[in-house]
């Protein structure tokens, strides 16, 4: 029952993670993802992956910092924000990966770092060439992790982010002429 718990919650976090790349605004992409990276630490808690579990939670909170990174509370500090944010995901990961002992926990490091910079870019393009380079970490991570909604939700999210790329570079075309 805890694996099918745990599915569900992961396909619903893929869900709102294939919906922020398709969104316009960075503001609503910031927001959308990080509101997925919660549902996927609940479903690697659930599953055992606990690399994964903390990985996510770590994106979950530069997600959130880049969300506000424009509030005038942290926009002065933005770039000293983005940093830290960066060496914690990079340090907590491998001290993760070190406890496990396995190189798979090496792959929701890289995820979550390729995730994190795209979320701090201004530019919406820049933020889903980002979330693609992510994309294939977490792919293998979550199949060998039994996360196989995730696992499908890597494949349809690289897929999903390409015809974003494509949808909104075609407007952004249009709209200069």
């Amino acid at each position: 029952m805890l694996l099918i718990v745990s599915q569900i919650i992961g396909l619903t976090a893929v869900g709102l993670y294939l919906l922020s790349y398709q969104l316009k605004k960075r503001k609503h992409i910031v927001w959308v993802t990080c509101i997925s990276n919660a549902l996927y630490v609940l479903q690697y808690v659930l599953l055992g992956a606990f690399s994964g579990a903390v990985m996510d939670f770590m994106s979950t909170v530069s997600s959130f910092f880049a969300a506000k990174k424009n509030d005038p509370v942290f926009k002065k500090h933005a770039k000293w924000l983005a940093a830290s944010n960066m060496i914690a995901i990079t340090a907590v990961g491998l001290v993760s990966a070190t406890i496990q002992s396995e190189w798979i926990e090496l792959l929701p490091i890289a995820g979550a770092l390729f995730q994190t910079i795209g979320l701090w870019c201004d530019d919406e393009q820049t933020i889903r060439k980002f979330g693609l380079c992510s994309a294939p970490f977490w792919l293998i991570y979550n199949y060998i992790s039994q996360a196989y909604g995730a696992s499908l939700g890597s494949v349809i999210a690289i897929v999903s982010i390409i015809v974003a790329m494509i949808r909104y570079r075609k407007k952004d075309e249009t709209a200069a002429q």
